[in-house]
């Protein structure tokens, strides 16, 4: 499983000319899960995400405080994309990635472990599948990469 975290003052998705979500202080991720990803991957990346330390505190020094010291949210958008291999040729080679249902069940776990930690309202998605257009503004910048299969 991989999760790239960016830090963001804003962030949205629009599907078909329609803004799906959006959330203004938080986290922007992006999901890629798989075939070799399991329930323990989804809960150690989902506590990793909840925990990290990437804002600062009262007083401006920074790497102090998680997402839910601060109040803030996270737009999760799942994206096979991540799982690409481009080792051989110019085509990406997308074998890694989990399959749709398999993926789409897993995801949603995923999305289900942030939001019994952090609050219902405070997560939002895109929509599984779509073609998505996604909007953000990365403060910092920070953008981390998290991989289950790396020591993070």
């Amino acid at each position: 499983m991989k999760v790239v975290i960016q830090k963001v003052s804003q962030a949205s998705v629009v599907v078909e000319k329609q803004v799906i979500s959006s959330i203004k202080h938080g986290y922007m991720l992006l999901v890629g899960i798989s075939t070799e990803d399991t329930t323990q991957d989804i809960e150690k990346l989902s506590k990793k995400v909840l925990n990290l330390r990437l804002f600062e505190d009262e007083e401006g020094a920074g790497w102090k405080k998680n997402i839910k010291e601060v109040n803030g949210e996270i737009l999760s958008i799942s994206q096979f994309t991540l799982l690409a291999r481009t080792k051989k040729g110019t085509k990406p080679d997308f074998h890694m990635a989990q399959k749709g249902h398999i993926s789409k069940e897993m995801y949603d776990n995923f999305l289900n472990l942030l939001k019994s930690d952090l609050g219902e309202s405070k997560v939002q998605d895109g929509q599984f599948g779509a073609m998505m257009s996604c909007s953000l503004t990365n403060e910092g910048p920070v953008t981390i990469l998290l991989d289950s299969n790396v020591s993070t």
